[in-house]
């Protein structure tokens, strides 16, 4: 293993680059029409376009290094990115009562979304040195406990729709470690009736659980119960609006027309980040959306591809985690805004505005790449 290497250009997916380019510039459309309507978030463009110029630079350097030696490298990266989360709970920068951000040079990064990728790299490097130890209980114990670390520390903030992206990280990285499956199923067996009972006895028993907050649970609870029957305006009022944006695009959208004016997603709360789909559904319409997700697709199975004919395990973990973590996370995005799942803060990748995660989502795709480099049959 060396630590540089020579990006080989043919070998370089660009059609994975290229879709990521256009959901990007989608995202960008929705944010300057924000950003122009709105004088409280005036300067959401240009974060996001910083976001993109940082994101791109990330990815042509990570072509220079081997993907296993910045794997190697993941254990100072994970104890790094714990600190982070540490410092953030405790004197980040306070916004409604929750301390989720840290000022750095007049822009607020959000440590969390960096854990989830520095997750993936520290559980493949895991899973690589307990790689003859796949029929054992411990390694998977060893992993739950790297991921849990971080974990409670979002919890802390709180945060929990993070949490719950690294839960599936976990859960995606056990799976395709090659970990015994008498293993797993033993795990479930014994954690699933857990998780029930902690669901139910919060949401419905109020049980006073540290770190489970009432409202995270109820939230859920709410989604499947009569408006009319309970105070659900934290839970439903952005859905309903984001319905009526999505109602407003038609078949075709309202991009194409010269009326910036009167759009139904520039009353939504969080319009550019947890709802930008509505706005992408109000601009480009049915046919726009399905072109968008169909790109998304595409995407995603040619990361998946890559995963496929990974030259070793930890390649093959961190491509296929990286296609579930942008594969999870959209779908939730996309049920939220349609008002199929509850509302939960959930960012589209590439397209939400979020500096962070703009950036944390292109490295992601950058080390797909990297590995797809190295793929004999790619």
């Amino acid at each position: 293993m060396g630590y540089f290497k020579k990006p080989n250009l043919k070998k370089i997916d660009y059609i994975i680059l290229e879709i990521m380019f256009i959901l990007i510039c989608a995202g960008l459309y929705c944010i300057f029409h924000i950003s122009a309507s709105n004088p409280k978030k005036s300067d959401l463009f240009t974060k996001q376009l910083l976001g993109f110029v940082l994101g791109f630079i990330t990815i042509v350097v990570i072509q220079f290094f081997d993907y296993r030696f910045i794997c190697k490298l993941s254990p100072i990266l994970y104890l790094g990115i714990c600190a982070v989360l540490a410092y953030t709970f405790k004197r980040g920068l306070e916004v409604n009562h929750v301390r989720r951000w840290i000022p750095v040079a007049g822009i607020s990064l959000q440590p969390s979304e960096l854990a989830k990728i520095i997750l993936i790299l520290f559980l493949a490097f895991l899973c690589n040195v307990f790689k003859e130890k796949q029929k054992k209980f411990y390694p998977v114990f060893i992993l739950a406990a790297a991921t849990a670390l971080p974990a409670f520390l979002i919890l802390k903030e709180p945060h929990l729709s993070p949490c719950i992206v690294l839960a599936v990280i976990f859960c995606i990285v056990v799976l395709v470690s090659g970990i015994s499956y008498k293993v797993i199923m033993t795990l479930v067996v014994i954690i699933a009736p857990l998780l029930a009972t902690i669901f139910i006895g919060v949401g419905v028993f109020n049980w006073n659980i540290p770190l489970i907050k009432p409202y995270m649970v109820k939230r859920v609870l709410i989604h499947f119960t009569d408006g009319d029957a309970v105070d659900n305006t934290a839970g439903k009022y952005q859905q309903d609006h984001s319905i009526s944006a999505i109602e407003a695009g038609g078949a075709y959208g309202k991009a194409l027309t010269k009326d910036n004016t009167n759009k139904n997603y520039q009353i939504i709360y969080s319009n550019e980040s947890d709802f930008i789909f509505a706005g992408i559904a109000e601009e480009y319409g049915f046919v726009g959306c399905c072109i968008l997700i169909f790109l998304y697709l595409i995407m995603v199975l040619r990361c998946l591809k890559i995963a496929a004919h990974a030259p070793d395990l930890m390649g093959r973990i961190i491509a296929t985690a990286v296609s579930s973590l942008l594969t999870f996370q959209a779908f939730i995005h996309l049920g939220v805004t349609t008002d199929i799942l509850p509302n939960t803060g959930m960012p589209f990748p590439f397209i939400s505005y979020g500096l962070t995660n703009l950036v944390s989502s292109m490295i992601a795709i950058g080390l797909v790449i990297n590995i797809g480099q190295d793929c004999k049959n790619n």
